[in-house]
């Protein structure tokens, strides 16, 4: 069999490794097309393989056209539409697994392993996080050696040598992709080219509050955002608030952000120690920005809205890293008319008994400061239960909820102080956002989970400006001063008691938890220095290497010709190689000719190898066969399209020299007599 008829047509073994590797480049695109659409390229896959191995002739046009049209109607259907992300990649897969089902030849091989590689590139437009750029890279690895594989497979390439080969390609490319991550021309935003999702589908905290709507995050463990501080200044457990928003408008246990409001107008400026923090926003497709208790300089892309706390410009629908400084105290000592009458502004319908409980503590106070503690006392006295299961309270749930049930969540008693404050006269509001986090200490920094968002109420004193009340620190103090997990797993292990094997699940807890911070270090690290490697990183990086004073042609030609130095020199190094392997087979080849011409045939000097290996095993044909597997091996080792290891040059060589030896050297003389 020759090398063209060798190569051409697809073997079922090949053509099974490809189908496997387009199906896990396509895996990660669950969820952002028809599910229906990855089954049925799962299904043309299975057919094309059933169809090699019972030797059946492939599917005619009119089965192609039919699958095509089905598909395409099945994605209208779907969608209502073909035009669009989802549906241009469902549309996508279905012309894959058209490819799939008519691969034959070593083109269509060749066309559908390009698609997997395109399909590897979609799946990172949805997510960039370190664990699929990992995964995808396995997959680009496979896609890499099947090729070679398919390539070679007339030398009969072992897989470790696929293996090999495999990464010294990529060892070759690595230095043009450090030279073009450090030098290629940066936008804002840095390696994020994520595709613009729509906000639906997105959870999180949202712009109302209701009883059970923080309760049913508590249990998430999805990351918020993850923030370190440059400085070294991390605050304690108990004043990691991060604000998000402030809700205006309250109707007891349920409250929403009303109205456009006027912003506060400060006298002097916000003091207090200040603490600067870089955080990485996960998307939640919603405007609020989060940043710790108060923030003071919105970036470009931000607006500060009435009530303290930032918004985006636009919905949040990629991984969104920004830098921003919060002081903790304030100095506004002005409410604007329109702010002192929303913080005012009572439920329409409140009942006597709550009314009147306000009230009392209204009565002898000297000031509204007097208000708050006497209310603050009564919580605390009241024999309040903090519970991530209080049961369900309708519209009219606050005296409920005060005098006979007193069991809820942060957002039962946020609402409900802010409400019983508006009723006894004091100015207040409700903040929706997020306390405490996991401190990383491999990292140095805190990961804010969807199960920390918390609420707390805001009061306004006279003198004093906005203060900050939780009325969960009067409730459980113990969750704000350890966090939503510590106090969770305290509560657990009080009803259940001790146990014999505590020690030990405590200890796997520990190794556990580590082994995830360290994870979640390097996908962070990961994040902040690759992905995150914008426009001003690179200025930075410039300035640090001495070339931050080149204009863009100057830098343009600098980065040529570094491009040149280093593929030359890659060049170079990989000629030595192949020059090494072909003196030793000329070496090997010269050895085999000596050989030969002692056994009475020797080379001419106009001889090539074929024609002489043919000569030779013409006037011995006792040695014929080892002569041809050696002549055969040099020239598919020196002159082939696909060079055979030399190793097989060198193993034909070994069994030449067994079978001089088991034939002794008259036997040709006598032959010729």
């Amino acid at each position: 069999m020759t090398l063209n008829d060798h190569r051409s047509r697809v073997g079922t073994g090949q053509l099974a490794l490809l189908m496997g590797c387009v199906l896990a480049a396509a895996i990660p695109l669950y969820g952002q097309v028809a599910l229906w659409t990855l089954l049925m390229l799962a299904g043309c896959a299975g057919v094309r393989l059933l169809y090699a191995r019972r030797g059946w002739r492939l599917p005619s046009i009119w089965v192609k056209l039919v699958t095509v049209g089905v598909g395409v109607c099945g994605i209208a259907l779907t969608f209502g539409t073909i035009t669009g992300i989802e549906p241009g990649l469902s549309v996508l897969l279905v012309l894959v697994a058209l490819k799939a089902l008519e691969t034959s030849s070593p083109r269509d091989f060749q066309v559908l392993t390009l698609l997997g590689f395109f399909l590897c590139l979609c799946a990172l437009f949805f997510s960039q996080e370190l664990n699929r750029w990992l995964y995808l890279a396995g997959v680009l690895l496979a896609f890499f050696g099947l090729l070679i594989a398919f390539h070679s497979r007339g030398a009969g390439m072992k897989q470790r040598r696929i293996l090999k080969k495999t990464g010294i390609i990529l060892l070759q490319a690595l230095p043009l992709v450090v030279l073009l991550f450090a030098f290629f021309p940066r936008s804002y935003g840095g390696l994020r080219f994520q595709f613009g999702r729509s906000p639906v589908g997105f959870a999180g905290l949202g712009d109302r509050m209701e009883p059970g709507s923080i309760a049913s995050l508590a249990l998430r463990e999805d990351v918020a955002f993850r923030a370190d501080f440059p400085d070294g200044r991390i605050p304690p457990q108990s004043e990691l608030y991060w604000r998000g928003m402030v809700l205006w408008r309250g109707n007891g246990l349920t409250w929403v952000r009303g109205g456009m409001l006027s912003s506060e107008q400060s006298e002097g400026s916000v003091t207090g120690e200040a603490v600067r923090q870089r955080i990485v926003l996960q998307p939640h497709g919603g405007r609020y920005i989060f940043a710790l208790d108060r923030p003071t300089n919105p970036q470009r892309g931000m607006i500060m809205e009435p009530g303290g706390f930032l918004q985006s410009i636009r919905p949040v629908v990629s991984p969104f890293r920004y830098e921003l400084t919060s002081r903790p105290i304030n100095r506004e000592r002005r409410l604007p008319s329109d702010q002192l009458d929303a913080a005012l502004r009572t439920p329409q319908t409140i009942s006597p008994r709550v009314e009147a409980l306000a009230k009392s503590w209204r009565e002898g106070a000297t000031g509204d400061e007097m208000v708050v503690q006497r209310a603050l006392e009564y919580f605390r006295e009241g024999r309040f239960f903090y519970s991530l299961q209080p049961g369900t309270y309708d519209e009219n749930g606050l005296e409920e909820f005060i005098f006979q049930r007193k069991i809820g969540f942060c957002e039962h008693y946020a609402g409900a102080f802010a409400t019983l404050m508006r009723v006894a006269g004091v100015p207040s509001r409700v903040v929706l956002g997020y306390h405490g986090g996991q401190f990383n200490s491999l990292g140095q920094y805190v990961i804010v989970r969807q199960s920390d968002a918390h609420s707390w109420c805001e009061v306004w004193l006279k003198g004093v400006g906005w203060k900050r009340i939780d009325p969960t620190n009067v409730i459980a103090p113990e969750r704000i001063s350890a966090g939503l997990e510590s106090y969770l797993q305290g509560q657990a292990s009080g009803e259940g008691g001790a146990s014999s094997s505590s020690s030990t699940g405590s200890s796997w807890r520990n190794a556990l938890r580590d082994a995830r911070f360290a994870w979640d270090n390097i996908s962070y690290q990961w994040d902040l220095r690759v992905l995150n490697f914008d426009e001003d990183t690179q200025r930075s990086f410039f300035l640090m290497i001495g070339v931050g004073a080149m204009d863009l042609t100057s830098l343009s030609v600098f980065l040529a010709v570094v491009v040149i130095l280093v593929v030359s020199t890659l060049a170079l190094l990989l000629r030595q190689p192949k020059r090494q392997a072909e003196s030793a087979a000329v070496r090997i080849y010269d050895v085999f000719c000596l050989l030969l011409a002692k056994r009475g045939v020797p080379r001419e000097f106009s001889e090539g190898p074929k024609i002489y290996v043919d000569r030779a095993a013409s006037k011995l044909p006792e040695l014929a066969p080892a002569i041809q597997r050696v002549g055969d091996a040099y020239i598919d080792h020196r002159f082939a399209r696909y060079p055979i290891p030399l190793a097989e040059l060198v193993e034909a060589m070994k069994q030449f020299r067994r079978s001089l030896r088991t034939s002794p050297p008259d036997a040709s003389a006598n032959r010729k007599r």
